[in-house]
This record gives structure tokens, sequence and C-alpha cells, in this order.
């Protein structure tokens, strides 16, 4: 505890994007607690830590995700009633909760310690591709070049992915956007449902059948040896083995499958050799789910990418007009563009294209979404259909996004003791502030002086909501009783 301690207050602000909003702020009140318990009662710091985290009631010290600012767990229980193990006798076996709430929490949380770096040079063959564990500092290869990929001149273009970012980028209405894409993905390719229209309520509603089943209908263990089974150099499959679909997004292919055990275990092997542990491990499943959502197959670009508009395609590159599109259609493309979304395809493909469409529409709804956002899914360039009247899409030829800008550093702030303190900064949108005396009034400028915003206050402490104001440096006055106080804030 004494370690954790200290590394947390040396530092000014928390990892971008690895902790949810909700977690910022806690850790804002045990730390603001703390440092006022060593002060004023000159308490050993380990002891003055154990207090304040006494001091929080059990709502604030839960494990949060980026997804408690969307779903509670009541919420997942009614989304989706019907989940595995969940409902009646299994036709598959499962009696206990495989798609709980907080399998998916807990596979949110430990993917948020993985980032990945994707090293491409233009007309050479081949990538460069490292995984690294933020709580380590470890790297593995994830796909490695050869000396001449090494020696050519080219210049580089690097994709960057921080799994921590899932629903959690600076961009609300992207967040909400790719939320419901991954509920609406995971509920299409599990669904026991049969009956339109989705979410109108009735026995057979696809959205209510959502997470029913593990595994692909009519594959076991026993009878899939060589099923999905593909030559491959870097994943070859055991003979023994079937790598038919498991888990919230089916991955299927001996292929899918080493590359992820590659990248969680750092050991290719793990799951081509032992595939039906996905289907034993819901936390397992989730995380198998979320890597292929945020991991891009180049020259495929990854789910997470296209739902914040990362991914954006050179005016040249396509014969197709949906691919300039943006939005839900993509994620279609990326995960089953093969056989959904070409003009080629049949039209028992096709119906689920408009299926998936339906439960993205659905889940934005579910998740706050008014009726005029529903509406511009499919207007002013957006698309939920990457198959629609004989226009389809294509494969894709380029990986290569537009990074999202690096955050701006600030000075560090005052720590004396009539320091305005702020909590965690930078920030995305909410902070925690404290002052020795009561507030009277914060003052919101923008950096070249304009007031952008008032709060009364009237308390030592306050939580500010800052949804409203745009990312950007701030400087916070403070009219107190003691006079005014200073702080600057860097919003996400």
């Amino acid at each position: 505890m004494n370690r954790l301690f200290v590394a947390v207050l040396r530092c000014q602000r928390l990892p971008t994007r690895a902790l949810s909003r909700a977690l910022d702020l806690m850790l804002a009140r045990i730390l603001l607690r703390a440092l006022d318990l060593m002060q004023s009662r000159t308490l050993p710091r380990t002891l003055a830590l154990a207090l304040a985290l006494a001091a929080l009631p059990p709502s604030l010290t839960a494990q949060t995700t980026p997804l408690d600012a969307w779903i509670t767990p009541a919420q997942w229980d009614a989304l989706f009633p019907r989940r595995a193990g969940t409902y009646g006798a299994h036709p598959q076996g499962y009696s206990a909760d495989f798609y709980s709430f907080a399998h998916l929490k807990q596979a949110v949380t430990e993917l948020s310690d993985y980032t990945v770096r994707i090293r491409k040079k233009p007309g050479v063959w081949g990538n460069w591709v490292t995984v690294t564990r933020k709580s380590t500092g470890a790297t593995s290869v994830y796909e490695a070049v050869d000396a001449a990929w090494l020696a050519h001149p080219a210049p580089e273009d690097t994709v960057d992915v921080d799994f921590a970012a899932f629903a959690n980028e600076s961009d609300s209405l992207n967040n909400r956007r790719e939320l419901a894409a991954f509920l609406a993905n995971i509920s299409k390719e599990t669904t026991g449902g049969w009956q339109l229209p989705v979410g109108g309520g009735s026995f057979g509603d696809y959205a209510l059948w959502g997470l029913y089943f593990v595994h692909e209908v009519g594959y076991t263990t026993a009878n899939s040896a060589g099923a999905y089974s593909q030559p491959h150099a870097e994943y070859p499959p055991n003979p023994a083995k079937g790598y038919y679909g498991r888990g919230p997004i089916q991955l299927s292919w001996n292929y899918n499958y080493g590359q992820f055990s590659k990248f969680l275990f750092n050991d290719k092997n793990v799951l081509l050799n032992d595939p039906d542990s996905v289907q034993r491990n819901g936390v397992l499943a989730f995380q198998s789910a979320l890597w292929f959502w945020m991991m891009p197959q180049c020259p495929k670009p990854s789910c997470h990418h296209v739902m914040h508009n990362f991914w954006q395609p050179d005016s040249t590159e396509y014969a197709a007009p949906k691919m300039y599109a943006k939005g839900f259609a993509h994620t279609n493309n990326i995960i089953n563009g093969g056989l959904e979304c070409r003009s080629t395809s049949s039209q028992a493909f096709t119906d689920k294209v408009f299926l998936r469409s339906e439960l993205y529409l659905h889940y934005l709804g579910v998740l706050g979404a008014p009726a005029a956002q529903k509406a511009d899914e499919n207007a002013n360039g957006y698309s939920t259909l990457c198959f629609d009247a004989g226009a389809a899409m294509e494969n894709y030829l380029n990986c290569i996004v537009v990074q999202p800008p690096a955050p701006v550093g600030l000075p560090e702030a005052s720590t004396g003791p009539q320091a305005l303190r702020i909590l965690p900064n930078p920030a995305h949108d909410r902070i925690h502030i404290q002052f020795p005396n009561r507030i009277l009034q914060l003052d919101w400028y923008s950096v070249n002086g304009v007031l952008v915003r008032t709060d009364a206050v009237g308390a030592t402490e306050f939580d500010a909501d800052l949804q409203d104001l745009p990312a950007g440096v701030y400087v916070i006055r403070a009219q107190t009783d003691g006079g005014n106080a200073f702080a600057r804030l860097l919003l996400r």
C-alpha cells in the first residue's frame, strides 16, 4: 500500500483512458481525504490512505469501467434476460451466467492494460506489430518483419491501439455509437431470437434472446476436428481441434484463435491447442470479442477505429460509394463483409445486414440516443447498412487511421496550503475541487480570457460536471471566504 500511495501521489494525472470517469473521481476523493488526514493529524501515509478508503461508500469502491457510464447491472439483466445459463434448460448445457455483466467488466478492465503498435511501410510487404503491457512495461513481438523491411528506406506509418479506449474516447457521442454497435453485433452473433421488430417485446424478439448461444450451433468438441481450419504458416491448425464460432463475436478460424492467443498470452499455441477454453470461460470469451473489435487486421481497420471516424479512406481508393459512408455499416463489413456486404451476397445474408442495423438502432435508443440521432445514423454521410438496394461495400485496402491528437501537458499545480485542489487533471468530463475555505463561486475562463461558465458553490468541496465544455485549457478562479484562488485545468 505504501508504494501505491507514493506512486499515485507523484502522478499529477491518471493514465489516459485507463480508468473510467467514475474511478477518476473516486481516486480524487481518496487522495484529497488522505492528504487532509496526513496534514491535520500527522498520520503515516499508509494509515491515512487506509482511513480514506474506509470512509468511502461501497458504491464508490466497486470496480468501475467505461461501461458504468452507460449501463447498470440491472439494465444488463433487462437487455439480455435469456442469456446463456440464466434462462431455462440451455441447449448447450450452460447452467451458470456465462455472459454476466461482471464477466464483461472484468474483460474490459484486464484488456485496458494492453496497447498495440502497428508499423507499416507503404509498398513494403509485412507489418511490424508489438504488444505492450502498461502495468509491467513488457513488450512482445506480435508480428515480425524481415531484414529487408527494416532496411527499406520507405517512411513508416504507425497505428497505435489503446485497449482502454473502448467506448472511452473523448467524444461521448461516438462512445455511445461504439457501445451500441458492439452490443448489436454480439447480440446478432449469439441470438436465439426469431421475431421482428427488434425491441418490440414479442417472445421471440431477437434482442431479448441476445447472448443466448455460446458457441456455433451444430458443433461440439466431439464432432468438430478440422472445422474452420485453413493452412497457415504462422498459425497452423491443430488437426484434432475445431475452430468454429465461440463467444460473443463467434471467433472463428485457426488464424484468429492463434492471433488472439499471441496477443493475450504471448503464445499462439495456448488457444490453437485449446480453443474450447473460449467457450468454458466467460471472461476469456468477452476478451476474444473485445480483441477482435479493437485490433486492426490490416488491411482491415478495427471496428473501434471506424466507429470513431479515425479511419478515413482516401477519395480515390474505392470504387464502391458505400465505402465512404461513416458509421455502423463498416462494423458489419469488418466482421462478415465477405458474406453479407457484397453485390454477390445472397438474400439470406443481406437479411442479416438489416437485422444488425435494427439491433444497432435499438441499442442506441437504450443508451439514451434521441430519435433525431437515430435518424442521423442513415443520413448526413452515415449508414447502418453495408448492403442496401444493390449498393454494396468491398474489401479494405488500408488500415491507416488519423490518430487522436496527443494531449498538451500542463505545468505542475502548486501544493501550498491555500492551493485550489483539482483531481483528476487532465480530466474528461468530471472533476472534484477542494479548498480549505468555503468556495462561494467558481469562474471558468478560456485561455484567451473569456468567461465561459460560472458555478455557485457555497461549500469547501464541489464535483463539477464538465460535459458542456469543449476540450481545451481553462483557468478556474475560486472566489472564497479567504479571497481568490486559481488553478489551471486541461479538459480532454
